[in-house]
């Protein structure tokens, strides 16, 4: 497959996750970071008024994210580590789908956004979304102080315009809890505006991305285009 585009450390590909993903080699990767769908509007059965559809809707997205966390496990290393966004709406696909691919979760982190959103009458305001750990059998975290709330401040910008956009500061915190070795690859199956691969490039990290939607591809691109960060 021909890449969207590629520097010496950093590849993007235009295409879906299912496709690519297979691509990739067996246990050549150390860390899997990415915020997939979280298939709000996926609703054919059930109370069709949900944002998230009814059981057989999410047993139904469960199948998708097993095919894809399989294949993430393939090509993880031992050692190595998946994190992956999602929310409360999202969390029994989740826990459906590791168990079918056999990804345990280690832990499942909180993210404080410090900043409360928008909510209907009938329910809370939010103010946190999650990230599920999934563990390697070699995998561990070296720092045993690291609590599994993480507050960083979020507000309702969004600097490169993608609805579902993480801070960098954020995703970077999960790089430095995960203790990646020089020269590891980290992998993006959901590359959106191409956060994980700023993040991953300007730490020196080798980097590959997926996104289905050219347009996103494209913001990506010139992210990685800008000179790297003196961190």
């Amino acid at each position: 497959m021909t890449p969207y585009y590629q520097d010496d450390a950093c590849t993007i590909y235009h295409g879906d996750a299912l496709d690519v993903l297979p691509t990739i080699p067996s246990g050549s990767i150390h860390a899997v970071i990415t915020d997939p769908p979280y298939i709000i509007g996926a609703v054919s059965s059930g109370a069709m008024a949900s944002k998230s559809g009814g059981w057989a809707d999410m047993m139904n997205s469960a199948m998708w994210f097993t095919a894809w966390y399989r294949e993430v496990s393939r090509m993880l290393r031992n050692d190595g580590v998946f994190w992956t966004f999602l929310n409360w709406r999202t969390m029994p696909v989740i826990m459906r789908s590791a168990i079918d691919a056999q990804l345990p979760i280690t832990s499942m982190a909180v993210w404080d956004k410090l900043w409360i959103g928008p909510g209907g009458v009938q329910g809370l305001r939010p103010s946190y979304e999650m990230v599920a750990l999934m563990a390697q059998p070699g995998f561990f975290v070296p720092d045993r102080g690291v609590p599994d709330v993480i507050p960083w401040k979020v507000g309702s910008y969004k600097p490169n315009d993608h609805p579902a956009e993480k801070p960098e500061g954020l995703v970077a915190r999960l790089v430095e809890i995960s203790s990646l070795a020089d020269g590891a690859t980290i992998v993006d199956p959901f590359l959106g505006s191409g956060t994980t691969a700023r993040v991953a490039k300007d730490r020196g990290f080798r980097f590959i991305g997926i996104e289905a939607e050219e347009r996103w591809c494209e913001v990506a691109a010139l992210r990685l285009a800008q000179e790297v960060l003196a961190l």
